[in-house]
């Protein structure tokens, strides 16, 4: 009796279901078709705040695992501090990168092998679907340089705190302090999980802002089917803005670089089983698929999910919906739902006219900010003064995908939040990814260029 109780009670530790790693999900019910569970009940500010003030957020979550995986990476390979400090030298940032594809290709990789390659789970939520050679060649590619930015702007951070222009509290430091340790602790097991989540929904949804989702978001979108690999298959710029959740701690508040590689890896590790394309197994996820499947609805996760239903553009299920009031129509870019094709969209190729343009505006910009931290590092002014290439990071790829998508776009730049007053949702939204993403980008990128 007493250990049926204990099983009871751990019951989806770890977000582990009683039925296994790769098993059908609590929520999922197995009578009907894959997707079409509800999740109008599942999901909610009630239960996001419960999931908060019992920890559920972390212990019973699929961010204990990430936890896990981080500090035996964090312990394993510690940060090289004195490396850095004395410059940009190849080395240091080599064996970075190293540590950094193999647990991102490790860990990617697994369920990719799993759920396509062994078939461990059995309920895919497109049938017969299945990406190509040249589908995984885009996917890869796109996820490679999601990597790389990982390794660089994590070296970036790393440089900052052995230079002293972002204070940092020391590990030998924070042992001996019982009340920096708690801090630390309660910062890790809630503050980065619930930060993360949110941090998320606005990033997320600010791309979506047709201007920015033209020529940055879209590119993820060319999967309306995922596989793990698509979790991190962004346009560079998006990388920018979806990794600026580990700045705002560690850039404004002297923790621990625990802190700041915990949110990082969180964000790195999170993508992966979340974009599987499957119902049943470990951190399987419906609400973001969805909005995969259908585009302009259930822009967080699902702790996140509360926001969307406030706003009304939370979708419950696939098929019809009665929750969603949004600007999406089942006639909306279609090309590939409906069809045993996985995607006729995500293949390498060249870019033209408007693309081209801020593919070379991008590229620029990239030039311009490796000359200028260089630079920097051997103590002469950079190319720019810092503020101006703070600037010209952070502000200058949404202010020309504006201007192109005033030139080239019909569809309003507002789309599909055109209907939404200005000094309203969309202005609070807007003002809430600016907030969160931009701004700490630019403080960000003037601290490095910095001499």
């Amino acid at each position: 009796m007493a250990a049926s109780r204990l099983s009871r009670a751990f019951e989806g530790f770890a977000g582990v279901a009683p039925t296994g790693f790769f098993g059908r999900q609590p929520w999922a019910d197995g009578e009907k078709p894959p997707g079409h569970t509800s999740l109008t009940t599942q999901l909610g500010l009630p239960k996001t705040l419960w999931a908060c003030v019992t920890l559920q957020i972390f212990f019973f979550s699929p961010s204990l695992i990430w936890f896990a995986i981080g500090l035996a990476v964090y312990l394993c390979f510690p940060y090289d501090f004195d490396a850095a400090r004395a410059g940009w030298a190849m080395d240091w940032v080599l064996k970075r990168f190293a540590v950094t594809a193999s647990v991102a290709f490790l860990y990617y990789g697994f369920f990719f092998w799993a759920l396509y390659v062994r078939g461990l789970s059995k309920r895919k939520f497109r049938p017969g679907s299945y990406p190509t050679a040249g589908n995984m060649a885009h996917n890869l590619w796109y996820w490679a340089l999601g990597v790389l930015q990982w390794t660089l702007t994590e070296c970036a951070m790393v440089r900052l705190y052995a230079t002293g222009k972002v204070p940092y509290i020391p590990d030998s430091e924070l042992l001996r302090s019982p009340s920096q340790f708690l801090a630390t602790a309660l910062l890790v097991v809630l503050g980065i999980p619930v930060w993360r989540e949110h941090h998320f929904y606005f990033a997320h949804r600010f791309t979506h802002i047709r201007a920015v989702y033209k020529y940055v978001h879209s590119f993820h979108h060319r999967n309306t089917d995922p596989e793990p690999f698509s979790g991190l298959c962004m346009h560079p710029v998006e990388h920018l803005l979806y990794f600026s959740n580990a700045l705002m701690p560690a850039l404004y508040f002297r923790c621990s670089p625990f802190v700041y590689f915990w949110a990082f890896l969180h964000s790195g590790l999170a993508p992966g089983a979340g974009h599987s394309g499957w119902e049943d197994h470990w951190q399987a996820d419906q609400y973001h698929y969805l909005h995969h499947a259908k585009f302009e609805c259930n822009y967080g996760s699902p702790f996140s999910g509360w926001i969307d239903q406030i706003c009304g553009t939370f979708r419950e299920k696939l098929g019809t919906s009665s929750d969603y009031k949004g600007e999406y129509k089942d006639d909306y870019d279609t090309k590939d739902r409906g069809q045993t094709v996985w995607s006729t969209q995500s293949y390498l190729g060249l870019q033209q006219e408007d693309h081209l343009a801020y593919t070379g505006f991008c590229l620029s910009v990239v030039v311009l900010l490796f000359a200028s931290v260089l630079r920097a590092a051997l103590g002469e002014q950079p190319v720019l003064p810092a503020t101006v290439m703070g600037a010209l990071v952070a502000y200058g790829p949404i202010t020309v995908a504006l201007l192109l998508s005033l030139r080239y776009d019909k569809m309003s730049w507002r789309w599909p939040f055109h209907n939404d007053r200005v000094f309203g949702a969309f202005g609070f939204f807007a003002l809430a990814g600016w907030a969160s993403c931009v701004v700490p980008l630019h403080h960000f990128v003037t601290r490095l260029c910095t001499p």
